[in-house]
């Protein structure tokens, strides 16, 4: 993975709980920088958080993400809200697992809140490949519409639209997937019960697919109790036990076994690796269905196995 230095040299603040972050590369550029991809800020040695791109320039020189403070959160927030110009860090990435696929069909972008990161990027894609498309901005109010502004320099005009809570009222998901051509793919990002809402409504949809993208842990998921079981590597055979208290991650690291990791939490993907047998217990928020019943590959950090074990491409 690519791991970059880089310089804070732009702090905005957008609205009251998030602010604007642009950094510059010391030296090299970045390559993958695209819409729907996120890069991996290293704010210390065991402190990584994944942020999605909203802007960057083309010679890959300089990024921007945009980051909401979270009092409850896991510490990576109050970190980035910490920085002040001027400040250095490490960079990795980019990656992309909310890639916008091409198509010539009308799409439908769905944003919530801290979610309108991607969205955003996504938008001034298709505006530029001229597709047909349109947005939803989904915020309480308009003191939290942070990238409403951006949103609006686009030129949208009736392809944007912004709903307030406390102005508009309960969103109408069924309406707006009623509304769309037979085809058309929708892409969303923003809290759970949003993205729920998106799902639960999108069982009308005519033809198209839903691509979405979480920003925390999904609760919804119901999985079995933690068991014992083993994994084997397949390179030379060797075989560990995996605790009910442990993560596979876990204790390949405490093998001295490198596998890349952020997150811990299965949202970014970083942890991935290729699975040669076995049924796995996925519990990540990275892998469609699809994937997920191909049982080839595996998020390390948080899902297990369904039998009694596990053999890892390692």
């Amino acid at each position: 993975m690519d791991i970059r230095r880089a310089r804070l040299v732009q702090k905005t603040r957008l609205t009251p709980d998030i602010a604007d972050f642009r950094f510059e590369l010391a030296e090299g550029r970045f390559t993958g920088l695209e819409p729907g991809a996120h890069v991996d800020i290293h704010l210390a040695e065991d402190l990584i958080r994944q942020y999605s791109l909203w802007n960057w320039d083309h010679a890959g020189k300089w990024l921007n993400i945009a980051v909401k403070h979270e009092a409850d959160g896991r510490g990576g927030s109050k970190a980035m809200h910490a920085l002040r110009e001027g400040d250095e860090l490490h960079i990795g990435g980019p990656r992309n697992h909310f890639t916008l696929q091409d198509t010539v069909q009308h799409v439908t972008l769905i944003a919530g809140g801290i979610g309108a990161t991607p969205i955003y990027a996504m938008a001034h894609h298709l505006l530029n490949k001229q597709t047909d498309f349109r947005v939803y901005y989904l915020v309480r109010s308009r003191e939290y519409a942070a990238m409403d502004a951006q949103f609006r320099s686009l030129g949208l005009n009736e392809r944007y639209h912004l709903h307030c809570d406390d102005e508009n009222g309960v969103f109408d998901f069924s309406a707006v997937m009623q509304s769309m051509q037979a085809g058309g793919d929708v892409y969303t990002c923003g809290p759970e019960p949003m993205l729920q809402a998106v799902l639960k409504a999108g069982t009308g949809l005519r033809g198209g697919s839903i691509h979405f993208e979480r920003f925390a842990a999904s609760s919804e998921m119901d999985h079995a109790p933690n068991g014992v079981f083993e994994i084997e590597m397949e390179s030379n055979g060797a075989v560990y036990t995996v605790t009910k208290e442990q993560t596979i991650l876990e204790v390949l690291r405490d093998h001295g076994i490198h596998v890349d990791y952020g997150c811990s939490e299965g949202l970014c993907g970083s942890c991935m690796v290729d699975v040669a047998s076995g049924e796995v217990d996925h519990r990540d928020s990275v892998l469609s269905p699809e994937e997920q019943a191909t049982n080839e590959f595996m998020c390390v950090c948080v899902s297990r196995a369904l039998s009694k074990r596990l053999v890892l491409r390692l």
